[in-house]
């Protein structure tokens, strides 16, 4: 395999696909100025090239920490990181590399954009960035201060849609926090379950997840919270910002994120079953994301 593929398989390009729909609402969400295809494609480029080198930050941190190598329990390839570092494909240093290039990269497109569009995305971007950086690495680690690992996801994400719904119009796109907040409430329970078969690893680690420090059915419940949580903002967005009514379709899902809740609150031992579980949650949630675009579009 050469080289520049591997590169390419290093940043988990088949995680990239919720930042690529939370693109895909921003762009949909009624009311604005489209913007044109070239500043639009940046703006994806911007989006998918911070959240890759994050995942390879991540397999840098976690590799240093010890969490990736000791992680016995993992299910590839949702949990336990990339293992190219692990495989011996590429050196520690190679993957902070990349991931320090990406965000780089990041930021100067960033930058450029804001000088096309508003330069009012810069606290966005900043955040975004910084998001990036200290979900792994050192003196914040995030990913290692229980529900701020959560808080961060859900903040990252929501800044991707209320992003691309501000590029559109060349400002501060206000009306799409709602629903921005309500996808990053989302994409943060992905974290929330593949956490579960490396709670041994993280304890090891010293990684101090939200899954190390609480119950099952405490997982169950914060799983069910946030949920809830992205339902009543959905509703907020409808009923005071005018957003599509057609965007109720995502209540379609709500009896498998039921389901997911429940297994989340057991007592799970079998990799099968577990494995099941993630793939559900991952199919359910990226469902949500695509059935709220096209509710978006359905005006």
């Amino acid at each position: 395999m050469s080289t520049k593929l591997n590169l390419l398989l290093a940043t988990r390009p088949a995680f990239l696909t919720i930042t690529l729909l939370g693109c895909l609402i921003g762009i949909a969400l009624p009311g604005a100025t489209k913007e044109t295809f070239g500043i639009n494609f940046l703006s994806l480029c911007v989006a998918l090239f911070t959240h890759a080198a994050a995942n390879l930050l991540n397999d840098y941190f976690d590799h240093l920490n010890g969490s990736d190598q000791n992680n016995e329990s993992r299910i590839t390839p949702f949990t336990g990181g990339s293992r190219f570092i692990q495989n011996q494909i590429f050196k520690p240093r190679q993957i902070l590399l990349l991931g320090i290039t990406l965000i780089l990269l990041s930021a100067g497109l960033g930058l450029y954009l804001c000088s096309q569009t508003t330069w009012h995305l810069i606290p966005l971007g900043m955040i975004g960035i910084f998001i990036a950086w200290a979900y792994s690495a050192p003196p914040f680690e995030l990913m290692s201060k229980g529900v701020l690992g959560e808080l961060a996801i859900s903040i990252a994400w929501s800044l991707v849609v209320i992003g691309f719904a501000s590029i559109q119009k060349n400002a501060i796109a206000y009306e799409a926090i709602p629903i921005g907040v309500a996808f990053g409430l989302i994409v943060s329970n992905i974290l929330l379950v593949n956490q579960i078969p490396d709670i041994r690893a993280d304890q090891l680690a010293h990684k101090l997840t939200l899954a190390t420090q609480t119950t099952r059915n405490e997982l169950g419940r914060w799983y069910l919270t946030v949920i809830a949580g992205s339902y009543a903002l959905q509703m907020i967005g409808i009923h005071y910002l005018e957003l599509p009514k057609a965007t109720l379709i995502t209540f379609l899902l709500l009896p498998i994120f039921l389901y997911c809740a429940k297994e989340v609150s057991a007592e799970i031992s079998e990799k099968e079953k577990m494995k099941r579980l993630i793939v559900n949650n991952l199919a359910a949630i990226h469902l949500y994301a695509l059935l709220l675009f096209f509710g978006l579009l359905w005006v």
